[in-house]
């Protein structure tokens, strides 16, 4: 039986600001319904969300997959384009609520299925885990914040350096094999903010081969910090929405506010940043950019600065992703608590029901 397209990407992510949201991006215009699923951990939602997922792509649906900022393995959403319908977690950090309940989309409260009174006998080892939980994840910013700074002073110091006349001329090319002689339709494409990768409990994690996996053309853009990566897919970004075409923009892990990754579906190109930790394997339909090739001479005067600053970030990098770890081994005891006091026959019986919905012709 033939399977539908996958694509799996982040909607939020640990970043060097917090935990940042990109989940009102997930949902355009065209979708008509959305499930929001509410209940703490271990109460099986990632489980609704993947066992639906597995049987619609089954059926040949094209489906895109949101995953967890801190464990990659587990789901915080699926999009389903063609049935207009989406799946999100909507438990802090990023909580939903219904905008049109009942019309446009519904709370799916898995917490009505817990036995309460076994949770209250745990009470206080729940409560000390949540409170640790917490603690960890304020930690873990605390380094990637600081990380954050090291990066831009890093990113900055090389930047001074950038012979901007190659660079212009780099551009140049890339807008005129792009955009080939096409002209703007009279509409503005819509833009779509993602995430690619992500800061994960287990280390970076990116997932550029689902997203980028149909494109006929790619430009891989390969270089440090400040070597014109971002503005080139800005500036590009910019002319593709003028132009009329449907963009999606992907961000960096770290700084949420640079972009990292362009995808234009209509002409199926691809603009991608691969350094570490993203690195994109080349093939045949890839042109690859050295962007360092942009940094003049001058920048040995700052060699002692920039690999003070590769240290520096390196060491923040490990110590929050060690805060994270720990975060998820506490998510883990709170997922015993929950999973052991919660009847998930309940849970079947709503997943049949929501595909049947689904899956029911309009005569039915």
């Amino acid at each position: 039986m033939k399977t539908g397209r996958i694509r799996h990407f982040f909607a939020g992510g640990n970043t060097g600001e917090g935990f940042y949201s990109f989940y009102n991006q997930v949902i355009d215009v065209q979708t008509t319904y959305l499930y929001i699923l509410k209940g703490g951990p271990g109460t099986g939602k990632s489980t609704l969300i993947r066992t639906i997922g597995e049987e619609l792509g089954a059926q040949g649906y094209h489906l895109e997959y949101l995953h967890c900022s801190s464990d990659n393995n587990s789901l915080d959403g699926l999009v389903v384009p063609s049935l207009k319908t989406a799946f999100l977690d909507g438990t802090a950090p990023h909580t939903l609520d219904p905008s049109y309940p009942g019309v446009a989309d519904e709370i799916i409260n898995l917490g009505s299925f817990w036995d309460q009174q076994g949770l209250k006998a745990n009470k206080e080892r729940i409560i000390t885990i949540s409170q640790k939980k917490k603690a960890c994840y304020e930690r873990a910013y605390v380094y990637l914040n600081a990380a954050l700074g090291v990066y831009r002073n890093w990113r900055k110091t090389n930047f001074s350096c950038l012979n901007h006349e190659a660079w212009l001329r780099t551009w140049g090319e890339l807008k005129e094999e792009i955009f080939n002689g096409r002209r703007p339709t009279g509409q503005l494409g819509r833009l779509r903010h993602l995430f690619a990768s992500a800061i994960t409990a287990d280390g970076p994690v990116h997932f550029l081969e689902s997203i980028f996996g149909e494109a006929t053309r790619l430009y891989i853009l390969d270089g440090p910090p400040g070597s014109g990566r971002a503005e080139i897919i800005q500036r590009l970004e910019t002319m593709s929405i003028d132009f009329g075409l449907d963009t999606e923009v992907f961000h960096c892990a770290l700084e949420p506010q640079k972009y990292e990754h362009l995808w234009l579906p209509a002409l199926k190109i691809g603009v991608l940043t691969s350094t570490w930790p993203h690195k994109y394997p080349s093939d045949d339909r890839c042109r690859l950019i050295e962007t360092g090739c942009f940094l003049q001479n001058q920048q040995h005067l700052f060699t002692e600065t920039l690999k003070e600053s590769r240290l520096v970030f390196l060491d923040l990098w490990e110590r929050a992703i060690n805060w994270l770890h720990k975060a998820k081994k506490l998510h883990a005891e709170l997922e015993e608590y929950y999973g052991e006091n919660m009847d998930f026959t309940h849970i079947t019986r709503i997943r049949k029901e929501i595909l049947g919905n689904l899956l029911c012709s309009p005569s039915c």
